[in-house]
């Protein structure tokens, strides 16, 4: 299920460390000073896949 940016509700790009907030860019760029704080939804999704399939062959 994709995240939606909760400014917009266009497709979340980006997402606050530690909570709930999901942004898409353009409003990451517009409310955050340096978006590379933020961590990439599609980073974290692949990191969970591969936890999964860890535990699945486990």
């Amino acid at each position: 299920m994709a995240k939606k940016c909760m400014i917009c509700e266009n497709n979340a790009e980006y997402e606050v460390k530690g909570g709930s907030a999901f942004y898409c860019e353009e409003c990451a760029k517009e409310n955050f000073s340096d978006i590379s704080f933020l961590i990439k939804v599609e980073e974290q999704a692949q990191k969970l896949k591969k936890v999964l399939k860890e535990r699945m062959t486990d």
